[in-house]
């Protein structure tokens, strides 16, 4: 991704904040799994553009009083919840429930 964008790697070429968004990648998505790696990036990039468009409509259907500069609170929020989240209860991450997903579909019409 970064050699991609940038054209190169090199330290500055990063900030602190997409240090941790590269991070943050692979705890959610799994450490030691590379299909963890395309999961937790794709959750990462697109959880953002989610949360940009939900936010506004469920505070509407509420009937909320919402500024713009909540949705970048709640999503620092969100990414702390879920990296806490993985980290204690599902440490391989987005990956493992990949593969428990694809176990019980497997059998899903005989489980024995």
């Amino acid at each position: 991704y970064a050699f991609c964008y940038l054209g190169s790697v090199e330290p500055d070429g990063f900030s602190l904040d997409m240090s941790f968004k590269i991070l943050f990648m692979i705890i959610i998505g799994g450490v030691g799994s590379i299909m963890g790696s395309f999961l937790g990036a794709a959750f990462i990039l697109l959880l953002p553009i989610f949360l940009d468009v939900a936010l506004p409509f469920v505070a509407d259907l509420f009937g909320l009083p919402f500024a713009s500069a909540t949705v970048s609170h709640i999503q620092i929020a969100v990414f702390g919840a879920l990296i806490m989240f993985f980290l204690i209860v599902e440490p391989h991450g987005l990956a493992r429930l990949w593969q428990i997903a694809k176990e019980k579909l497997r059998l899903w019409p005989f489980p024995h």
